[in-house]
């Protein structure tokens, strides 16, 4: 049940913030003959820019050890993508980085031209995404490997005229960082004897997020407070969407199974939480504009997630993943802090967030990859993902008075990726 608080708000001195050391078995890949115990490959998202953190010089570090190492096996792995239950063996890492798109050139199922006809506001290259991702993973033995992802994306949102005020300098892109680490930890087993199938195997996964969306908005010239006139401000002042950040874990229980010698297939169910923010400022020197343009919104919620996955390797180097996820936000709870006074009326409809609670809390994700391992520890994949209601429950934050009403409408994005594995450590 969603419940919703609206407060009036009296003072704007704070704002409320969001808050057995076993080796691992042998047997040959699906028909590559390799070792698989293992992988995982990164997901898709975010914005084509260079990354200044201590993880660009880590990863850079890590590739010049992996090349100078020897890999585990003398064959590509066949074991791809994050949703399966096995783990790199000790000494393992993989580095990927994938590269999301959406744009003219690139617009899964035309879904992005269908956005821009089913939302008015929406003008231009509206919808056009440009993403990025790097993901590490380390096996550290006794069936554990941790992993750490970086994600970047920037989104396309050219908004049109609005009728309630005119807003000089109005930004057009939404950008978003999100960082996820944790681990994954095999608890079970069952190794099959014949050499040619995969085993059953059972993982837990526990994962936590944070994210966090720069700010949107314009300098803010006009109020329109009838149809022939309005108020002036002269220098025009900054009026934005912030505090658009959320943080979150999730638990995963995921099972992997031999189907043939040739495919393996997974299910997996997880549980989460999340809490969001996001609120509107104006920075006018006029005291009583300042409070009534003032809002926060900040919500709380629970995650179900339910999977499937399978796993062909359709001829020797060449994988293939076709996957289906339903995530379910229930039990959102929304408090809303506003400014006092009839001149909230004038805050652009756009981001009022009238409604931010009562948009869809359902999400169906089918997703795909063709991989062709290039050497035995170099691999390049294409996929695709399909949401059925665009970032629903995948980036809480976007339940903002902006960006929710985009939520119930079905998105796409095309991402190709390339990854390596090796070992650090010898193996006989």
């Amino acid at each position: 049940m969603a419940v919703t608080v609206i407060q009036t708000r009296r003072d704007i001195s704070a704002a409320p913030g969001p808050g057995s050391s076993r080796k691992a078995p042998e047997r040959p890949d699906l028909p590559l003959n390799d070792v698989a115990r293992a992988s995982s490959a990164p997901a898709t998202l975010t914005r084509a820019r260079p990354v200044s953190s201590p993880l660009a010089a880590l990863l850079a570090a890590f590739v010049t050890l992996g090349i100078c190492a020897h890999a585990t096996a003398q064959q590509p792995y066949g074991w791809i993508g994050d949703n399966h239950a096995y783990a790199l063996p000790l000494g393992a890492f993989e580095l990927s980085r994938s590269e999301a798109r959406v744009n003219d050139t690139v617009d899964f199922l035309n879904l992005r031209d269908e956005l821009l006809a089913g939302n008015s506001r929406l003008t231009g290259n509206s919808g056009d995404l440009n993403g990025d991702d790097t993901k590490l993973t380390l096996g550290v033995g006794l069936g554990l490997e941790l992993f750490y992802r970086e994600k970047e994306q920037g989104l396309t949102i050219n908004l049109g005229p609005i009728s309630s005020a005119d807003v000089e300098n109005l930004d057009n892109e939404l950008v978003t960082q999100q960082r996820a680490y944790g681990a994954k930890w095999v608890f079970y087993d069952a190794v099959n004897q014949d050499p040619s199938r995969a085993w059953t195997s059972a993982a837990l996964e526990v994962t936590r997020t944070d994210s966090s969306s720069e700010e949107f908005g314009g300098d803010l010239a006009e109020l329109r407070t009838s149809a022939t006139g309005g108020v002036l401000f002269d220098p025009p002042s900054r009026f934005a969407l912030d505090r658009l950040a959320d943080e979150g874990w999730q638990a995963r229980l995921l099972v992997t199974a031999s189907l043939s010698p040739a495919a393996t297939a997974t299910l997996w169910a997880g549980y989460g939480k999340n809490r969001a923010s996001s609120g509107t400022r104006w920075d006018v020197d006029i005291a009583f504009l300042r409070e009534a343009f003032y809002q926060t919104f900040d919500s709380r919620e629970s995650q179900y997630t339910l999977g499937a996955n399978l796993n062909w390797q359709a001829m020797p180097r060449l994988p293939i993943q076709l996957g289906y996820e339903y995530l379910a936000v229930r039990g959102r709870e929304l408090a809303i802090v506003r400014g006092g006074g009839d001149l909230t009326r004038f805050i652009p409809s756009f981001l009022l967030g009238e409604t931010i609670n009562e948009r869809t809390a359902d999400n169906h994700t089918l997703f795909g990859s063709v991989t062709w391992w290039i050497t035995p520890s170099v691999y390049a994949s294409a996929g695709a993902s399909l949401f059925s209601n665009q970032f629903t429950g995948v980036i809480p934050h976007f339940n903002n008075p902006l960006s929710a009403s985009l939520s119930d409408a079905p998105y796409g994005f095309a991402a190709i990726t390339l990854g390596f594995r090796f070992s650090a450590l010898n193996s006989d």
